[in-house]
Order: C-alpha cells, then sequence, then structure tokens
C-alpha cells in the first residue's frame, strides 16, 4: 500500500516554496557550475596527457655556448637518449613583446593547428593562439615582419614561460612560432643553440628521468660551455599546465563539499523546526504505529528530493553551457591542444551522488537525535534533547532587550551554522576583493625598487660609449632547490639606493622576499649551492634590501669578484635608464626591462582578473541565503508567539525589532569576529601557496577592503531584512490560537 505520508510532500513543498527554489537554485548553479569545471578539466587533463605521446613531446632539453661536437652527441645517444635540433632565434618588437621563433617542427615538441595552417612559404609565419587573441591579430596579420597563416600551440610551451626561473607565464608579450627553414636563416637575430632529448626508454620513472638528466648535464658540463639545462617535468613551460589544472580540480572540489556541508546543516536545522511545529502530529503518528525510521526517511526525503534535482540538472548545464564557459577560462590563460570532451564519471559522482549522501548524512544524524526522544516528549510540544538545560537568567536590561537575547538562545544552533556559514562567505570574500590590491601592491613596490628601466645581462664583459651606464655583476645560485640572483654592485651605486652594502665578502644584503618566504632575519646564515655544480657558497645575513622584484641577495663588486674567483675587473651586466644601442647584440643575453618584472602581477590580471568579481558575488549569494533560509525558520518557528504580539497590540514595527532585530545582532556579531577571522586563514592560504611556487608575493590587505566587506555585510542583510520584515507582516492574529492547551 502507498504510503499516505508521501503525500504530504507536495504540501511541504508548497508551503515551504520560498526555501526550496532559493536553496535549488543555489544548488543548481553551484553543482552546475563545479561539473562543469570538472568535465572540462577532465577533458583537458587527458588531451594534456595524450600531448606527450601524440606530439612527442622531449624528455628534456639543453642550451650550449657553441653547437654540440659529434663526440659529445655520440657519448648522448650512448646514455640512451636521441638528441634533436631546437635552435630559436628571438626577435624584439617595437612595443618590446619577444617573438621566439623555431623552425617547423616534425620530430619533437610538434605543433597542434587551431587555425589556419602551418607556413608553407618564405615570409609565412604560424604564431601561439593565446598571444594573438590578447594581441587582436588574426590570420593575414603581420608578426615579426611575417604574414600570420595559422595560429598554433607549440606541444612545449602549454604555459607561455619566457625562461623557466619566472615566477609567472607572459601570454601577452610573449610568444612563440615557427617558419620554414628558408625564412628561419634569413632572419637577423641572434641564435640559440637549444637541443632537446627523448629517453629511448619509455617505461622511465620520473626519479630516473631525473637521474638521467644529472647524468646528461654531468657529459654536457665536461665536454661544452652550457648554459642551462632542464629536464621535462622541471621546464615550466611544459609542466605548470597540467600542475596548475590538477591543483584546481581539488580545490573546486573542496568548496562545493563545503557549501554542501554548510547547506546540509541548514536543511537539517529547518527540518528539525518543522519538526518543533509539528511535534504533535509526529507523536500521533508514532502512537499509531509509524516507525522512526519511517518518519526519519518522511522528513529526509525533501532535502534528498530537491538536492538530486538540482544536483542532475546541474550536471545537464555543467556538460552545456558551463563546460564551455571553463574551458575558456583555461584556454585564455593557457596554449592547450585542441580538446575532445569525454564523459566524467568522477564528475558526475563528485556532483551528484557526493552532495546527496553529504545532505542525507547531515540531516539523518539531526532527525535521529530528536527522534530519539519518547513519544510523550512530542505530544507535550517539548523536544528538549537534554532536560536539565542550564538556563540563564536575564536580569540586565529592558524587557525588549532580555527578549531578543532570549531569541538569540533559543536558537542558538542556527545562529551557529549562520556564523559558520559568514566565516567561509567572508573567506571567499575576501579572496575576490583582496587580490587585485594584492596584485598592484606587488607591481608598485616593484617599480618602486627597480634599480633602473634596463638591465643589461651580457654574455662576455662588453664596453658601452653610454656613461649613464653602470656596470653590475649577477650570478644565480640555488637556495632549497629555488633560484637566487646574487648581484655585486658597486658600493656607490647611483642606481641600487641601498643605505649600507656591506663590503666583507661572506656579509650580504637579502631581499625581503627572500627573508619573508624562509623565515630569515639579520645574522642567520644561508648557503647558496651552484645548479650545475657542486660548489657551496654560505653567507651571513646583514641586512634588509628594499628589493620586491625577486629573490635575491647582494654585494659589494669586490666581494663578489672575490667570492666567485673571477678577475677584479668583471661584469656581466649594466643598470641603464637609456637603451644600450652600442652593444654588439651577440654579447647580450637578456634585456630586462620593466613588464619583465611587473610580469606576474599582469598576468594574473589577465587572466584571472575575471573570477575576482564572480568569488565576490558568489560568497555574497551564500551569504544572503543562509541570513534568509535561518532567519525564515526563526520566524515560522516563533509564528504562534509572533501571533499573540499582535493580539496584544504590538506594532509590525516593534516585533521585527525583537525577532528580526536579534538576527542582526547575530550577523553583525558574525561580521565583526568573522572577518579578522578569515583574514589570518587568507594570510595561512596566501603563504602556503606562495611557498609552492617560485618567487614570492607578499600579502597586502588595502585599507578600504575592512568597511567595504561589512558594508556589502549590512547592504546584503538589509535586503534580507525587508523580505523577512513583510513575512512579518503576513503571520495571522488566528495563529495564536493553533496548538494551544
Amino acid at each position: 500500500m502507498k504510503n499516505p505520508l508521501s503525500r504530504r510532500l507536495l504540501r511541504e513543498l508548497r508551503q515551504d516554496i520560498g526555501k526550496y527554489i532559493a536553496l535549488f537554485l543555489f544548488l543548481t548553479l553551484t553543482t552546475g557550475f563545479i561539473s562543469g569545471f570538472l568535465v572540462a578539466d577532465g577533458s583537458m587533463v587527458r588531451a594534456y596527457d595524450e600531448s606527450f605521446e601524440k606530439y612527442n613531446i622531449e624528455s628534456g632539453h639543453f642550451i650550449l655556448e657553441d653547437k654540440l661536437p659529434d663526440e659529445t652527441r655520440a657519448k648522448l645517444e650512448a646514455a640512451g637518449v636521441s638528441v634533436h635540433e631546437l635552435f630559436y632565434k628571438e626577435a624584439t618588437l617595437d612595443n618590446e613583446n619577444t617573438v621566439r621563433i623555431f623552425k617547423n617542427r616534425s620530430e619533437v615538441n610538434r605543433a597542434d593547428v587551431l587555425d589556419g595552417c602551418l607556413p608553407e612559404s618564405e615570409g609565412e609565419i604560424a604564431a601561439d593562439r593565446l598571444y594573438l587573441e590578447n594581441n587582436g591579430l588574426t590570420i593575414g596579420d603581420e608578426l615579426a615582419g611575417l604574414k600570420i597563416t595559422g595560429a598554433v600551440a607549440l606541444s612545449d610551451y602549454s604555459a607561455l614561460f619566457k625562461n623557466n626561473t619566472d615566477m609567472m607565464l607572459d601570454a601577452n608579450k610573449f610568444c612563440v612560432a615557427v617558419v620554414t627553414p628558408e625564412t628561419f636563416d634569413e632572419i637577423d637575430e641572434n641564435i640559440h643553440l637549444c637541443y632537446a632529448w627523448l629517453n629511448n626508454d619509455k617505461t622511465l620513472s620520473d626519479e630516473q628521468c631525473r637521474d638521467k638528466s644529472d647524468e646528461l648535464g654531468e657529459i654536457l658540463a665536461a665536454d661544452c660551455g652550457i648554459s642551462d639545462i632542464v629536464e621535462r617535468s622541471e621546464n615550466q613551460a611544459i609542466s605548470f599546465t597540467g600542475e596548475d589544472m590538477g591543483s584546481d580540480k581539488a580545490m573546486m572540489t573542496t568548496l562545493l563539499y563545503v557549501v554542501i556541508v554548510i547547506l546540509g546543516f541548514v536543511f537539517a536545522i529547518t527540518t528539525r523546526s518543522t519538526i518543533e511545529q509539528e511535534s504533535g502530529t509526529v507523536g500521533t503518528l508514532l502512537a499509531s504505529g509509524y516507525t522512526r525510521g519511517e518518519l526519519i526517511r518522511h522528513y529526509m526525503a525533501m532535502p534528498v528530493i530537491v538536492t538530486l534535482i538540482a544536483a542532475v540538472i546541474g550536471n545537464v548545464l555543467g556538460y552545456t553551457v558551463f563546460k564551455d564557459v571553463c574551458a575558456g577560462m583555461y584556454y585564455h590563460s593557457y596554449s592547450l591542444p585542441t580538446y575532445v570532451t569525454v564523459w566524467n564519471a568522477e564528475a558526475f559522482v563528485k556532483t551528484t551522488l557526493v552532495p546527496c549522501v553529504l545532505i542525507a548524512l547531515t540531516v539523518y544524524l539531526v532527525l535521529w537525535r530528536v527522534m530519539r526522544l519518547p513519544v510523550q516528549s512530542f505530544l507535550r510540544h517539548d523536544l528538549r534533547v537534554r532536560k536539565k538545560q542550564f538556563v540563564p537568567r536575564l536580569k540586565a536590561g529592558s524587557i525588549t532587550e532580555r527578549f531578543r537575547k532570549r531569541v538569540i538562545l533559543q536558537n542558538r544552533s542556527a545562529y551557529i551554522t549562520l556564523f559558520i556559514g559568514i566565516l567561509f562567505a567572508n573567506i571567499l570574500l575576501l579572496f575576490g576583493l583582496i587580490m587585485p590590491p594584492v596584485l598592484d601592491n606587488f607591481k608598485t613596490e616593484v617599480l618602486e625598487t627597480k634599480f633602473a628601466d634596463y638591465q643589461y645581462i651580457l654574455k662576455t664583459p662588453t664596453l658601452t660609449e653610454n656613461e649613464s651606464a653602470e656596470p653590475f655583476c649577477l650570478a644565480s645560485l640555488e637556495y632549497d632547490d629555488e633560484e637566487i640572483s646574487v648581484y655585486g654592485i658597486k658600493a656607490d651605486s647611483k642606481y641600487a639606493d641601498f643605505s649600507y652594502l656591506p663590503a666583507h665578502r661572506d656579509n650580504i644584503l637579502v631581499s625581503e622576499g627572500f627573508l619573508e618566504k624562509y623565515g630569515l632575519s639579520a645574522g642567520d646564515k644561508i648557503t647558496l649551492h651552484e645548479k650545475y655544480g657542486e660548489r657551496e657558497y654560505t653567507f651571513n645575513v646583514f641586512g634588509t634590501a628594499d628589493y620586491a622584484a625577486g629573490l635575491a641577495v647582494f654585494m659589494d663588486k669586490a666581494s663578489f669578484n672575490e667570492n666567485f674567483d673571477l678577475d677584479m675587473r668583471f661584469f656581466n651586466g649594466y643598470f641603464s635608464n637609456e637603451r644600450l644601442t652600442d652593444l654588439d647584440p651577440e654579447a647580450v643575453s637578456t634585456v630586462i626591462t620593466e613588464h619583465d618584472l611587473t610580469v606576474i602581477a599582469d598576468q594574473l590580471n589577465d587572466s584571472m582578473g575575471f573570477m575576482f568579481p564572480l568569488m565576490c558575488g558568489f560568497s555574497l549569494a551564500l551569504y544572503m541565503l543562509l541570513v534568509y533560509l535561518l532567519s525564515k525558520m526563526i520566524i515560522e518557528k516563533n509564528a504562534q508567539s509572533i501571533s499573540m504580539l499582535k493580539i496584544l497590540g504590538y506594532t509590525p514595527r516593534e516585533i521585527s525589532s525583537l525577532y528580526n532585530s536579534a538576527t542582526a545582532i547575530a550577523v553583525g556579531v558574525s561580521l565583526i569576529v568573522t572577518i579578522p577571522i578569515s583574514a589570518l586563514i587568507m594570510k595561512w592560504l596566501f603563504y602556503y601557496y606562495m611557498h609552492e611556487m617560485s618567487g614570492w608575493v607578499s600579502f597586502y590587505i588595502a585599507p578600504w577592503i575592512w568597511p567595504a566587506m561589512l558594508g556589502l555585510g549590512a547592504a546584503a542583510y538589509f535586503i534580507v531584512h525587508l523580505i523577512q520584515t513583510k513575512r512579518l507582516g503576513k503571520i495571522p492574529l488566528a495563529q495564536a490560537l493553533k496548538n494551544m492547551e
């Protein structure tokens, strides 16, 4: 026989239609977006993983100062690898953008053509799709004086890192491209002797691949002048994309589960409130022979049904609308090959089955606790789980103040859930608000502490006739497997504005970011070591250098040359506020400009800027949903008392001051308390993330963020307050006559 209780579900839905519509829409949009994200992420991860074999991506590469001798090539091949030329030239455009140009690839690191075709004739070029998109270039336009024939994705540049040591990719001012061999030979730029190797044994583990790279490095260091060697897993241009997509997946899944658990408690608290209002009916049903299990399943049904329908519709939206939105987010950040959407069973489980289980489990635990009470408790409308509860005597304050305190104490479980929800919403809101100021502050600090408009890094000491240029020394060492720039600067430098530069060879100044990242301070000792050698250098941290553009240490130029066993006249760089046009291009290794120093801020603003307001909107929606549902529950729970107050002559405004003001106090206290807590949590998360990546960006909260968070919270609550004030006015006077004993 059909269960008669099932007929109550539609009536319950009609009675609480506002609550269920709000929860349904929020769950649908949340699961839809995250489902679409996981589907796009899974499809792209699969395309990314398959690209290693499909496009024959290198096992690593090295750059030499001279061409690879045949004898050394033979040694490398005897070590179990095949070596391929990947020579490139770099063209600097009028807007100071850099185009790294390769020959068409056929054996290793092949290109995926996304639009147009590869160059077939002289004067043609196929360039990276993302760079073309960011700079408004299309097929038929010119790039570096060549006609664009296609938009491509080079398989070894899924993330556009100009240098492997850069903190961030640069898809706005750095481009990779391919041309025909004939066109390549005609380009009048310095050639970079880059070679890629492929391991003959494709079954090597990551650790074995690193060991193989070390073995090749030893061979090359003995025979050649090696500028750089990078194993595939350490190549940010290749590995950064895969690592980022993996971390995004974990972050989105965690976000979904936290939201679901919070909403689960909302479902549980509101369902318990419904049982309290219907306690007499529940007691009658229990006395009539219904089991507690049957009633628990009945009251669990609507939350689970709403969650299931929202999750199913959300998945449909995820595979249709949101999937393309999320794929567009990735394509706007990375130079990915063509991907095909694949069915993602994991996404279905995470966004459909797991939310239903979490909601069901949370509601069940609350219902099981209250359903343990004897039948008499339901019939008496006394659902206190603990009979001997401590009820504080409220003596201080007026009757109105004591009434509000009593409302808060009676609904403390709802307000505790509200507090937790507001804390989580504020963490998301703070993330959306602080990131633009953090990036702007970083950019400002970098520009204020930069040495010069141009830093020329030389291959060999080269003289210039520009009298404003100042020579300096630069080396690269490692600390905790992170590259550290070591500067040797003139004691009376007109560019490096340090109050004091220690003359002793063992004393150094350390950039603030270096000290902050590794918890160092003046008086500590640090040991830096060579990347491709075994030499180590131990220094005393003498003081702090005001330099924000990277992790660096500074010493006197004479101390630098003494430490590195160089001639006292040696230098390999120039500081200058003017372009040095008389330098031999063959002698210049790198030119560092203002953009190179601020690329991390520019790129993050470009690729993630749209996510910050999205995160703010999501957090405010969650905040308003929680306040609306819990304040609605409190009003409905006290409907009989509110009706009695109306009979006694209280005006709607006075009644609102009792009940809505209690919620306003709880919301206000929650906002004030959770904002500093969310700042501490955000700071910890920020530092954790920065420790996992190269370089350092200081945590910064702009002063306007504190009042902005309070203002947004207050404005959102005011909207809910207006809705609930109208709800108070709709409670009939006859409500006071119901359930009277």
